[in-house]
């Protein structure tokens, strides 16, 4: 960005800064142009550029396996202009994600510091800012490895930066709280819903300059429906008072229901003074209930609902963890065309517009903390993990499609501390922060901890890292019957694979080796799957993984520092076979058929194509003339055997109803 275009930001900045008056309701500005960055703690100027929000560090460095990517201090810098402070407003900064610590500055006074790379903070700046003078905001952030802060480690990058943008608050004197562990600083909880009614209570915190400055104010909430008022309430608030809770009641609600209905009503909380309004929020609100039990897996809005899902990392081709909305739009988009109900945001909160998305998407949300691999008994690190669980609970709260909140995956009883204690801590505080969600934890182990959490689900890899695709289901069935208590599902299963690795036998390879096969893949999820689709008692599973992804420590595959047990290819432009596998049995919104294999070669005069479709019987044509028809199987495989090729160019395609694919093989 040039220079001039820094100065047209900032002024007008500027002039929507000044165009706020003292006492008007609260307004968001958003600060993610005009920002210089460089790494370490001061820098000449040749090594000072010129950035946007998000932004990481880390976007070319850690991309190719290299181990010694940089993992230290970056300083971002922003001029605040002179006329942001008017008046008795207050200015909040709002930092979305800062992964893993930043420390604030204006003029070089610390101002605050939060831990944590995934979950937003909020700071006051009011009292460091000087009406009529500019103001130099530093925010130093560092991602350097340390045992005091979640992730201690991780099989993915820990990339560096202010990775999700920020934004400057500009409220009167009283509003509500926007500090409030960086949350709506409202709370629509849904006490009791059914068919028939709805209770909720709405929670709103108040935050004031000066606590006598709320009295006379009053509190409004309300919900609609887009078109009428549906239901309201409202009380006045006293000197002082920083909670208010107010019961709403809505009959006959027409419930958030999945993929099948993602309707949300509006939620409105007004605050107002004097008659005046001073601040607002407007959330959607998608009421519905769930529940799940250790026969008949999950249910929503009372009917079951098995979660056929994928894992989701935040990392994407040419931007790694500083994802753009266009890209959050295009990976909903490639789930929804896969079918998929639900996403699991491994390891961490995601951004706060891909979830968005998924409320309105109607996917259901595994979110969980980053709590991974290791535990440690380090009072700042146990401590860091609350605070991180308070975090995404406050900020995540009011989404209808997060239904259950994730506490730990894979930490590893046999390395360092036991985690034991962790969990029941962990799981005791998110059921008195959220008692209307469920808890879960994902395991790789037998441990005693698999029994603390609502949920339990199990990271299994038969048939890639040891063993054979058809122990899922003996493994799955031992372990029901010996804990019938427990409400198990698979939460990671998967297999890597290269798109320009193929070949026309299939061999199983070596999981840590440079040639992984696209037809291994293929392979082993459809007999995994076959396992476990016939147990009715899962409440889950979530294959590993929706797309390719970094992990700078792995040298396997085609591309060293890749995890590539992804469906889709790190850029998104390559569906693997095995993505549409899952198509034919998961979308059932448009018809299409998929051969598979035909990237491979085909050395033999006889082949076998396969193909999958979710639009029943289909015929095989070669050049033109019907070879024979075939029927699905019960997992939406169709398969004709020994096809006969002749010299020159053979044009396979398979025809359904209303869909058709082809490809040509020369002889």
């Amino acid at each position: 960005m040039s220079r001039l275009q820094n100065i047209v930001l900032s002024l007008i900045l500027l002039c929507t800064v000044v165009s706020v008056p003292a006492g008007a309701f609260a307004e968001v500005l958003p600060l993610n142009q005009g920002w210089k960055f460089h790494k370490g703690f001061q820098a000449p100027d040749h090594e000072i550029t010129d950035i946007c929000l998000p932004h990481t560090w880390n976007r070319e460095d850690a991309l190719y396996g290299n181990k010694e990517y940089f993992r230290g201090l970056g300083t971002y810098i922003h001029q605040l202009p002179g006329d942001l402070k008017k008046g008795d407003n207050r200015i909040f900064l709002k930092v979305n994600a800062a992964q893993s610590v930043a420390d604030v500055f204006v003029d070089n006074h610390f101002i605050d510091k939060h831990s944590g790379g995934y979950t937003a903070f909020v700071t006051e700046l009011t009292d460091y800012l000087t009406p009529g003078k500019e103001s130099r905001l530093e925010i130093r952030v560092n991602n350097a490895p340390t045992f005091d802060i979640a992730p201690i480690c991780g099989d993915f990058n820990i990339y560096g930066g202010l990775t999700r943008g920020a934004e400057l608050i500009v409220t009167g004197p009283v509003s509500i709280a926007h500090d409030y562990y960086a949350s709506d600083g409202v709370f629509f909880s849904q006490k009791n819903v059914t068919k028939d009614r709805a209770e909720l209570e709405v929670r709103t915190i108040i935050s004031a300059s000066n606590p006598s400055l709320t009295a006379g104010c009053k509190i409004e909430v309300s919900i609609s429906d887009g078109e009428k008022l549906i239901c309201n309430n409202s009380t006045t608030i006293y000197s002082g008072v920083k909670e208010i809770k107010l019961p709403l009641t809505v009959e006959k609600p027409i419930l958030w229901n999945g993929k099948e209905n993602p309707f949300m009503y509006t939620g409105k909380v007004i605050l107002s003074k004097d008659g005046k309004e001073i601040d607002r929020r407007e959330i959607p609100v998608g009421l519905r209930y769930f529940d799940a039990d250790s026969r008949n897996g999950f249910r929503l809005n009372g009917n079951p609902l098995r979660l056929n899902g994928v894992n989701r990392h935040e990392d994407t081709a040419e931007r790694a963890s500083a994802l753009s909305i266009e890209n959050h739009s295009e990976d909903i988009s490639i789930i929804n065309e896969m079918g998929c109900n639900a996403v699991r945001m491994s390891h961490y909160p995601q951004s706060k517009d891909f979830v968005e998305m998924m409320d309105r998407n109607g996917l259901l949300a595994w979110i969980e903390i980053p709590f991974v691999n290791v535990h440690v008994n380090n009072p700042i690190y146990q401590d860091n993990l609350k605070q991180q669980l308070t975090e995404m609970i406050m900020q995540y709260y009011n989404h209808p499609s997060i239904v259950s909140w994730g506490l730990f995956n894979e930490i590893n009883s046999g390395w360092l501390d036991r985690p034991s204690q962790m969990v029941l801590t962990l799981d005791s505080l998110a059921h008195n922060l959220d008692p209307t969600r469920l808890t879960m934890g994902a395991s790789n182990q037998n441990d005693d901890f698999n029994g603390f959490t609502d949920l339990i689900a199990f990271n299994k890899y038969f048939g890639w890292y040891d063993g054979d695709p058809s122990q899922m289901g003996e493994w799955l069935d031992n372990e029901h019957k010996t804990h019938p208590e427990r409400i198990i599902g698979i939460s990671e299963y998967g297999a890597g694979a290269s798109v320009m690795h193929q070949c026309d036998t299939l061999e199983r390879p070596m999981p840590w080796g440079r040639w992984h096969p696209e037809n291994w893949q293929t392979y082993y999820h459809i007999e995994t799957y076959r396992e476990l689709s016939q147990r009715d008692y899962l409440w889950c599973n979530f294959i590993w993984c929706m797309f390719d992804f970094c992990a700078a420590s792995r040298n396997e595959g085609d591309t060293p520092g890749r995890n590539d047990k992804g469906l889709v290819t790190y850029d998104r432009k390559t569906k693997k076979d095995a993505f549409y596998f899952y198509k034919a049995n998961w979308n059932k919104s448009k018809p299409f058929i998929h051969i598979a294999n035909k990237r491979a070669p085909h050395t033999s005069n006889h082949v076998d194509i396969t193909a999958f479709s979710n639009d029943g019987d289909a015929e095989l044509r070669l050049n033109g003339k019907v070879v024979c028809k075939a029927s699905p199987d019960d997992i939406k495989i169709l398969l004709w055997k020994d096809v006969p090729l002749i010299h020159g160019d053979n044009i396979i395609e398979v025809r359904t109803r209303n869909a058709s694919d082809s490809f040509i093989i020369t002889k």
